[in-house]
């Protein structure tokens, strides 16, 4: 009788819900968990010397583990995914992405809930609240100026302000791939208005940019005056670099968040989710702003840079019409 009592409370004890558990013992469950199964298959559509970085600062901190690191634009590595799951031959333990292409594997089941204890110090706004992903860091469309040729006082402090004649000539950069602004404005504003708007501003003839960094770049040489970039890139230029260059908020502010996503059939679920837990740990996310990202917990000083009070986040569950939307940009600008 006495071995079955026993028998029977650890039963109910192994079945009592996650949260009810000490948080140290489930920390070292997954310790335990991914000593074991020692290896971690991380997918990103970060860019690859980011993605190293990353890496590298997870097998410093637990160095049983080895990192497959497989890098891809964000089209292909859903399809890889897909391709994975109905094959039957799924890889992956991690991704890291944004935008809405994301959505299909969300439909399809292929992510994971995981409702990591370092999600506490993330913004409700920036966590999926069934635990299927969290941001990892934030991307805002804002706006760049040169700060010895436009003084503050002179800085656009809306969208519309853009429309006046003194900017009109290609004294605006625009970076060609922030299609994400006409969805961000479309949540906002509703579609038609957002398209009138990005007509208006297309005939300032503005300069379209191949990326955020050359934009940037033209703001930092003075060819331009003002540049709608990513903010990570304008402040990597101003620290690494001491650029005469700063940015100012236009609201709504529209942002991209790259979310940690773990795979609902991971082969190695435990260093799966330890990853994500040292991915929004204060640790993890202090390497960020050594690879210009912009982290996206509350508590730390970097979090200071995202200002504004009126924001469109962009969440990697929800399509937003992406296609549609890239192919309205790229005509609106004239993008080949």
């Amino acid at each position: 009788m006495k071995t079955l009592l026993l028998a029977l409370l650890g039963t109910a004890i192994f079945w009592q819900p996650a949260f009810a558990r000490a948080a140290s013992e489930l920390e070292l469950q997954l310790l335990e968990g991914a000593r074991q199964e020692e290896k971690l298959v991380f997918y990103t559509t970060m860019d690859l010397p980011q993605s190293v970085d990353v890496a590298y600062q997870f097998v410093q901190k637990y160095p049983f583990l080895r990192i497959d690191l497989h890098p891809a634009e964000t089209e292909t590595l859903v399809k890889k995914v897909q391709n994975e799951a109905r094959t039957g031959g799924s890889v992956w333990d991690v991704l890291i992405g944004g935008g809405g292409s994301f959505q299909p594997l969300f439909d399809e089941k292929l992510i994971a809930s995981y409702h990591s204890r370092q999600r506490q110090s993330v913004s409700d706004a920036l966590v999926d609240g069934a635990g299927h992903w969290s941001a990892y860091y934030i991307n805002p469309y804002v706006l760049g100026y040169n700060t010895t040729a436009v003084k503050r006082e002179e800085v656009p402090k809306k969208y519309d302000d853009l429309l006046d004649p003194r900017w009109k000539g290609g004294r605006i950069a625009i970076d060609s791939t922030a299609h994400g602004l006409l969805r961000g404005l479309s949540a906002s504003w509703g579609e038609d208005k957002a398209l009138g708007y990005l007509r208006r501003l297309a005939g300032q003839r503005p300069v379209m940019s191949r990326a955020s960094i050359a934009a940037v770049e033209s703001v930092r040489t003075g060819n331009v005056l003002l540049a709608i970039a990513r903010a990570p890139v304008i402040h990597g230029y101003r620290k690494d670099f001491g650029a005469p260059i700063d940015w100012a908020f236009l609201e709504p502010t529209v942002a991209q968040i790259d979310a940690v996503m773990v795979s609902a059939h991971s082969p190695h679920p435990h260093a799966a989710r330890l990853f994500v837990d040292f991915a929004l740990s204060e640790e993890g996310q202090s390497a960020l702003s050594e690879v210009q990202q912009i982290p996206v917990r509350r508590d730390m000083e970097a979090q200071r840079l995202v200002g504004g009070a009126q924001w469109s986040v962009e969440r990697p569950d929800k399509n937003g019409k992406f296609q549609k939307s890239i192919a309205l940009f790229r005509q609106i600008f004239g993008i080949p």
